[in-house]
C-alpha cells in the first residue's frame, strides 16, 4: 500500500472512533483498592493531575501551538492532562491539548468536575485562588504547596514573619507545626502545615533559586530565602481527618505520575512518532495511549492482590511490569482471544483450564512469581 492511500484511510471518523473507544475505555474500568489507610476512606476520590508535554512535528502547529519554550525544536507542542484516583488507580481524566493551554487554565476550565468529598492534590502549577474558593464551595478538599508569592495571614489579620517563625521553630527544636491562617488578598482560611527543611536541602533550594534568579536578571527577596527553609502544606482537611504527620507522605504520591510520564515516553514512546497528517497523528497517540490504560490496570488488579493479601511492603515496579506487558503483549492477547472464543462457547469448564494453562505459559517464560 502506497503511504499516501494509508494516509487517506485516517479521517475525522477514525479519530472520533479512538476517542469514543478511549471514552468507553475510561468508564468502564475495573474499581479496586490499591490503598486503604483508614485516613483515606473519608474522600470519595483523591485525585492526582499532573501534565506531560512533547514536540510534535511542525506541520502539526496549525491545530496545536508550542509552549514557546528555550528548550522547544518544534512550533508545535502536545500536552496530556491525566488525573487519577490514589484510592483506586482510575483514569478520572485523560485529555490531549495544545501545549500552549498552561496547567492552571486547566484547573479553571475542570474544576466542575470535582465532586464533594474529594480531595485535590496537584503542584504549585495547578494554584489558582478562585479554583480553591470554588473547590470549598463544593464541598469537597485540597492539599497543596504554598506558593512563595501568597501572603499569609494570622487570626488577627497581620501578616505572618516567616523569618521569627524559623527562629522561634529553631530556637525551640520544633521541626514540625500547624496552624490556622488565611491566605491571599480574600484571606482564604487554610490549615497551613509547616516543617522544617535539613540544611543540605535548603542550600540546594538556594542554589537553585539564584541560578534562577540569575538567569532571568533578578534578586532573590528576603522572605523568599526564609520561605525555602520551609516545607509548607496548605489545605481545608481538619486535621481530626488529616493529621500533620500524614499531610507530606500524601503530598509525595503526586510524584507517582511523574514517574508514569517518564515509562510512557521510555516503555511507550509517546514523544518520539513521525511526521504525519495530523489525523493519523492523533489517532497513533490515542491508540498508544489506550494501551497504556489496558496495561496499568493490569497493574494496578497486581498491586491490588498485593496488598490485600497483606504484603504491604510490595510495590509493583511500574516500569519493569509495563516493559513486561510490552514485551509479552502476543502471548496476553492470545490469553484474551482464547478467553473470548471458549467463552462465547459456554464451555466454563474448558475456559478454566485453558486460561490456567495459558497463564502458566506465561508465568513461566517471564519468571514470574
Amino acid at each position: 500500500m502506497r503511504k499516501q492511500s494509508l494516509d487517506d484511510r485516517f479521517g475525522e471518523r477514525t479519530v472520533n472512533f479512538v476517542k469514543t473507544v478511549l471514552t468507553l475505555l475510561l468508564k468502564e474500568q475495573f474499581s479496586r483498592v490499591l490503598y486503604c489507610e483508614e485516613f483515606l476512606s473519608t474522600f470519595k476520590h483523591v485525585r492526582i493531575k499532573d501534565s506531560t508535554k512533547f514536540n510534535v512535528p511542525s506541520n502539526l502547529e496549525i491545530h496545536y501551538k508550542g509552549s514557546g519554550g528555550s528548550g522547544s525544536i518544534s512550533p508545535a507542542g502536545i500536552s496530556i492532562q491525566y488525573e487519577f484516583d490514589l484510592k483506586t488507580g482510575k483514569f478520572l481524566d485523560l485529555t490531549i491539548t495544545e501545549a500552549i493551554r498552561n496547567d492552571q487554565q486547566d484547573a479553571k476550565d475542570t474544576v466542575e468536575n470535582v465532586c464533594e468529598n474529594d480531595l485535590i492534590i496537584r503542584d504549585l502549577g495547578y494554584f489558582s485562588m478562585s479554583v480553591l474558593q470554588k473547590i470549598n464551595k463544593q464541598k469537597a478538599f485540597f492539599l497543596s504547596k504554598l506558593p512563595s508569592n501568597v501572603l499569609v495571614y494570622d487570626e488577627k489579620g497581620d501578616e505572618i514573619d516567616f523569618k521569627k517563625l524559623y527562629n522561634s521553630m529553631t530556637k525551640n527544636g520544633i521541626d514540625q507545626s500547624e496552624r490556622e491562617v488565611f491566605i491571599g488578598e480574600d484571606k482564604v482560611a487554610v490549615r497551613l502545615v509547616i516543617g522544617l527543611v535539613p540544611t543540605e536541602i535548603y542550600q540546594e533550594r538556594l542554589h537553585r533559586k539564584q541560578k534562577e534568579a540569575k538567569k532571568k536578571g533578578r534578586q532573590i527577596k528576603e522572605r523568599t530565602k526564609f520561605l525555602l527553609q520551609f516545607n509548607l502544606f496548605i489545605t481545608n482537611v481538619d486535621a481530626l481527618l488529616l493529621p500533620p504527620e500524614k499531610v507530606m507522605p500524601l503530598y509525595r504520591f503526586r510524584w507517582q505520575i511523574e514517574l508514569m510520564f517518564k515509562n510512557w515516553k521510555s516503555v511507550f514512546s509517546i514523544h518520539t512518532l513521525q511526521k504525519m497528517k495530523e489525523q493519523r497523528y492523533i489517532t497513533m497517540l490515542y491508540m498508544r495511549l489506550i494501551l497504556i490504560i489496558v496495561n496499568l490496570q493490569i497493574i494496578n488488579q497486581a498491586q491490588g492482590l498485593l496488598y490485600r493479601n497483606e504484603d504491604k511492603e510490595s510495590i509493583l515496579s511500574y516500569r519493569k511490569t509495563l516493559q513486561t506487558l510490552k514485551n509479552s503483549f502476543s502471548e496476553i492477547m492470545l490469553i484474551i482471544l482464547t478467553y473470548l472464543f471458549v467463552y462465547h462457547k459456554n464451555n466454563l469448564y474448558l475456559c478454566k483450564r485453558v486460561i490456567t494453562k495459558k497463564a502458566r505459559q506465561f508465568q513461566h517464560k517471564n519468571n514470574l512469581a
